[in-house]
């Protein structure tokens, strides 16, 4: 199953990249999305694929060709799948360069996640789920 969840995301961020949209489908409804506290405005703990929808929104519209391209995809010995992102863009406001790398650990039932927890470091994220770099 885990080889079919991570080519569930990788499709989910090359749509995201390639035509802005959101895909949801492979989200459980309670899913959840935990979100650190220095990236942007969006903060927190946001609870279902709508909410997603809506993180994922306000980044496009704070930067002028946001992308978040999954360069890595890595299963960890407990399941979870974490995702090293390069998040690239510019401020709408600021003009501002955005060029990091952060993480996203995945976290599924079945088919369908049921949390990602976003990492400002790849690092802490392997560390999350047992790995190191």
């Amino acid at each position: 199953m885990s080889q079919e969840n991570i080519d569930r995301l990788r499709a989910a961020y090359e749509a995201f990249n390639q035509t802005g949209e959101i895909v949801v489908a492979h989200l459980a409804p309670d899913f959840e999305l935990r979100q650190a506290s220095s990236i942007i405005d969006t903060a927190g703990v946001f609870r279902g694929p709508n909410a997603f929808r809506d993180v994922l929104r306000e980044l496009a519209e704070s930067f002028e060709d946001f992308k978040a391209e999954a360069e890595k995809f890595i299963e960890a010995p407990t399941g979870e799948i974490v995702v090293v992102v390069h998040v690239l863009g510019r401020g709408r406001g600021s003009g501002a360069e955005m060029d990091n790398r952060i993480a996203h650990v995945w976290t599924y039932r079945d088919d369908k996640a049921v949390r990602m927890v976003a990492y400002e470091e790849p690092a802490d994220a392997l560390e999350a789920v047992g790995l190191r770099e």
